[in-house]
């Protein structure tokens, strides 16, 4: 029941909040039973001591019992309270009570050492109960001295019904309670409300997750706000955009392979067939041998560089690191593709800045990375079209540009040639179509060496790859 996260929220907030308002009201109800009987005696001992000063009067005979009990009726009419005055022996000689029947069974009873000694001694007492059995309900008492002409001769007895100080608090504790149940409705229609936008996108990424695990990398979430919730919601459609562009990428790099694979396949098939067959005669055997020996190695090329890019993904392509002359191996690669760049009739330009440029590298993999862009200078330049290469220093570091004079690389497509897979449509249409593995090896390996490779291209005029390397001195 509780496995969905919107239950568990409303659930949890639920708990919290009647949690938390129970407690209130629970505080707020002893705070205003506490603050009611404070103020309750208080104004009793209050007005004890008013009283002091009438019953004194009415002891020196200055005020006659009727004036005296007339005052009594007004304390009642505010208080609620009965009232008893003593002589020094604990005697009552002068009560006062709404009903008349208990002034008469008052009247001369003595009160207990415990209930008036400490009156007595000038102190107060204050008390709840039925003070001996003499109230039939609980009543909150307060004690005051008599003073007469200067001497204590007995003490003031306040008596307030406990039940009326009650019968106002229930008044209070039902607005309380009231409060508490319709800030609680409040609260849950609030919660509800905040639980429901927390989990509706979290809910949307569970199921276009599932969605995701069959394939499908279409459905995006719905973004409302800016938070924590939102940025996640943000960046689980940017991970479904990259998916969705890799599946796209990965699907095309099928096509391209299984065309890669199968053409030349076909071809060696048929011409290793056609000279078992005898169908080739024997003097063109060598012809067709040579071609299907080269479509071999335009294979094993194929198979390497997905080995190549499988390996420095894994992290399994360490690097050998020396110091060697990065022009002398630009020389070498150079020579190797004398024959494609003469085929071509391709002007080639070098402009050493130093006839001896050292870098701190390992050749193997430098050897590769120039040997793909070499190859992608000359298979996508025009022909008749001028190579330059190009090699300086600058701030500790080794700079090496290939430029061609070919198709050039639309703008926008700049950032997506490093992307695995990736081949440029004017590219991809044209008979020299690779497999777009090439520039993704080369940039993983330039970042392996902790360094940078970039291009500027200009549509239809040329194209210009530039990296770095850590220059060194020689050894």
């Amino acid at each position: 029941m509780l496995r969905s996260l919107f239950i568990r929220l409303i659930v949890a907030y639920f708990v919290i909040i009647l949690a938390t308002l129970i407690a209130l009201s629970l505080l707020l109800t002893s705070f205003f039973m506490e603050y009611t009987f404070n103020t309750r005696t208080r104004q009793l001992l209050r007005e004890a001591r008013a009283l002091n000063e009438h019953v004194e009067m009415y002891a020196l005979g200055w005020i006659s019992r009727e004036y005296l009990y007339n005052h009594f009726k007004v304390i009642d009419r505010f208080l609620n309270t009965s009232i008893w005055i003593t002589d020094e022996l604990g005697y009552i000689w002068l009560p006062y009570s709404p009903a008349k029947e208990q002034e008469e069974r008052w009247m001369e009873q003595k009160l207990t050492e415990e209930e008036f000694v400490q009156v007595l001694k000038g102190g107060t007492i204050i008390k709840t109960g039925r003070f001996g059995g003499r109230f039939p309900n609980p009543v909150l008492t307060v004690g005051v001295p008599l003073d007469i002409a200067g001497d204590i001769m007995g003490g003031i007895f306040l008596h307030s019904p406990v039940e009326g100080i009650r019968r106002t608090l229930s008044e209070v504790y039902g607005n309380v309670w009231r409060a508490s149940l319709m800030s609680a409705f409040l609260a849950i229609v609030l919660v509800y409300w905040i639980s429901r936008v927390i989990s509706k996108p979290l809910i949307q990424i569970n199921d276009i997750s599932r969605e995701f695990a069959l394939g499908n990398f279409k459905q995006r979430v719905n973004v409302t706000s800016k938070d924590e919730i939102g940025q996640l919601a943000e960046n689980f459609n940017a991970m479904a955009d990259s998916l969705d562009k890799l599946e796209q990428m990965r699907r095309n790099f099928v096509a391209n392979v299984s065309h890669e694979l199968r053409s030349p396949l076909t071809s060696i098939v048929g011409y290793v067939q056609g000279v078992i067959d005898k169908t080739i005669q024997p003097e063109d055997q060598s012809k067709y041998l040579t071609v299907a020996l080269d479509e071999s190695k335009r294979l094993s090329k194929l198979i390497s560089d997905l080995l190549d890019l499988a390996h420095i993904e894994s992290g399994q392509f360490p690097l050998s690191i020396s110091v060697f002359d990065i022009n002398e191996k630009l020389r070498r690669i150079l020579v190797s593709k004398e024959e494609n760049i003469n085929k071509s009739t391709q002007q080639v330009e070098i402009c050493f800045e130093e006839d001896q440029c050292f870098v701190e590298a390992d050749p193997d993999r430098i050897d590769q990375v120039i040997q793909n862009l070499v190859d992608n200078a000359v298979k996508f330049n025009r022909q008749g079209g001028r190579l330059f290469f190009k090699t300086w220093r600058h701030h500790g570091k080794v700079y090496l540009k290939i430029e061609d004079e070919g198709l050039g690389i639309p703008k926008d497509e700049i950032p997506m040639i490093w992307e695995r897979f990736y081949q440029i449509e004017k590219a991809r249409n044209s008979k020299n179509s690779g497999t777009g593995l090439g520039l993704s090896i080369v940039k993983k390996i330039v970042e392996q060496h902790d360094q940078n490779i970039w291009v500027n291209s200009i549509v239809g005029d040329k194209t210009a790859f530039v990296f770095s390397l850590k220059a060194a001195k020689k050894p």
